[in-house]
C-alpha cells in the first residue's frame, strides 16, 4: 500500500480578511477551511467586518465551510440544550450557505470537553480541531480531537514544512495541518503578516507528491 502526504488549512471566524486570503489560495491551488460563526454573518453587508451570508458560497466556492458555532461561546461552560443549540443551528445556517451539509468543526476558543464532544457527535459533526500543536503530522486518532501540526505563527511554521516535504510516508499518511485567522496578518509581525503568510504558503504549494485537500477531504480520503 502506498501512503500519501496532505497538506490543509483551516481558519477561523469568516471576517473580511479571507478575501484576500483566499485569493491568495486559489493562485497557489491550495485547500482551505473555512470555520464561520452563522450568528454574526449579517445577510448582505460588503462593508461589515464578517463575510456576508449572501457571498460566502461564492468566496469560499473550491473550499470548505464548516461550524465554529452560532456565536463562538465556551461551548463546555453551557448546558447540553444549548450546546445542542449552538452547534445544530450553525449547521443549518451554513449548510443553507454552502449547498451542502456542513459537518466539520473547530471548537471556539480550541476549548472542549466530553460532553461537547457527545453533542457534535448527535449532530453528524465528522471532525472537530482544537489549538493545540502537535509540531507533528500523524493521522489523528479520534478526528473529534484534531489537533493541528501547527499556527501559521509559530516560528518553526517554515521548518516544519521542509520537514514534510522531505519525508516519506513509510508507516501511514502524513497530514500536514495549517490554523489561524486571516484577520491576524494584519499585525505585521515578524511571523504574523501578509508577507509572512505568503512565504508560508509560497513553501507549501506546488509539489507533486502532495494532495491538497479541505479538512473534510482529507476525511473522505483517509477514512479513521
Amino acid at each position: 500500500m502506498a501512503y500519501k502526504k496532505y497538506f490543509t488549512l483551516s481558519y477561523d471566524d469568516g471576517p473580511k480578511h479571507d478575501r484576500r486570503f483566499v485569493s491568495m489560495l486559489n493562485e497557489r491551488g491550495l485547500k482551505c477551511t473555512f470555520n464561520l460563526i452563522s450568528g454574526s454573518m449579517p445577510e448582505n453587508d460588503p462593508d461589515s467586518w464578517y463575510i456576508s451570508r449572501s457571498e460566502a458560497a461564492g468566496l469560499y466556492r473550491g473550499h470548505e465551510i464548516a461550524t465554529h458555532s452560532l456565536n463562538h461561546p465556551h461551548l463546555e461552560q453551557l448546558k447540553p440544550e444549548e450546546m445542542d443549540y449552538q452547534i445544530r443551528e450553525d449547521i443549518r445556517n451554513l449548510s443553507a450557505i454552502a449547498g451542502y451539509p456542513t459537518l466539520g468543526h473547530a471548537y471556539p476558543y480550541g476549548t472542549y470537553s466530553p460532553a461537547v464532544i457527545e453533542v457534535l457527535r448527535n449532530n453528524g459533526i465528522r471532525y472537530a480541531r482544537t489549538t493545540r500543536s502537535t509540531g507533528g503530522f500523524a493521522v489523528p486518532k479520534d478526528p473529534l480531537v484534531l489537533n493541528p501540526t501547527c499556527h501559521h505563527r509559530d516560528p518553526r511554521v517554515l521548518g516544519l514544512i521542509r520537514q514534510f516535504l522531505e519525508a516519506e510516508p513509510e508507516d501511514g499518511d502524513m497530514l500536514f495541518y495549517l490554523w489561524g485567522h486571516s484577520f491576524e496578518f494584519d499585525k505585521d509581525e515578524e511571523f504574523n503578516s501578509w508577507t509572512h503568510i505568503e512565504r508560508v504558503l509560497d513553501a507549501a504549494a506546488g509539489h507533486r507528491d502532495v494532495e491538497y485537500v479541505t479538512n473534510m477531504q482529507f476525511f473522505d480520503r483517509n477514512k479513521t
